[in-house]
């Protein structure tokens, strides 16, 4: 169960660090700005319902394991439920109508992605330590 755990989590730190560090930014360098967007912004709903499905397979499987998987894990699955279910849908109402606004969630999301990314790095070491 550990090396289960550890093995999701570390895909999906792998894959969060190179989508977000790498694969975005070349694409808004590449392409224009409205066409890397939605390239993004159809990304981001798959990207962020994978890592809730990863938290709550942590959450749950990681129970046994100690406080700390279990924590780590709710934490994760609770800031992926908000941005998955509230921070992408108000940015994304907002793109068209208010593109200050936007920048503003746009900020939000990029800091929860970064912490998310903290927090699975995290598990994984509370994980090989196991």
């Amino acid at each position: 169960m550990v090396k289960f755990l550890l093995f999701v989590n570390s895909l999906y730190l792998g894959l969060g660090s190179f989508f977000s560090f790498f694969v975005a930014p070349i694409l808004f360098r590449v392409l224009e700005r409205q066409d890397a967007g939605r390239v993004v912004e159809r990304v981001f709903p798959v990207y962020f319902s994978i890592g809730l499905v990863i938290s709550l397979f942590s959450l749950v499987l990681g129970y046994k394991l100690g406080k700390g998987v279990a924590l780590l894990a709710l934490f994760n699955l609770l800031l992926h439920g908000v941005h998955l279910f509230y921070v992408l849908p108000t940015a994304d109402a907002l793109k068209t109508i208010d593109y200050q606004a936007f920048m503003k969630w746009h900020g939000i999301s990029m800091a929860m992605n970064v912490l998310s990314l903290l927090i699975t790095f995290t598990l994984c070491i509370v994980l090989m330590r196991k």
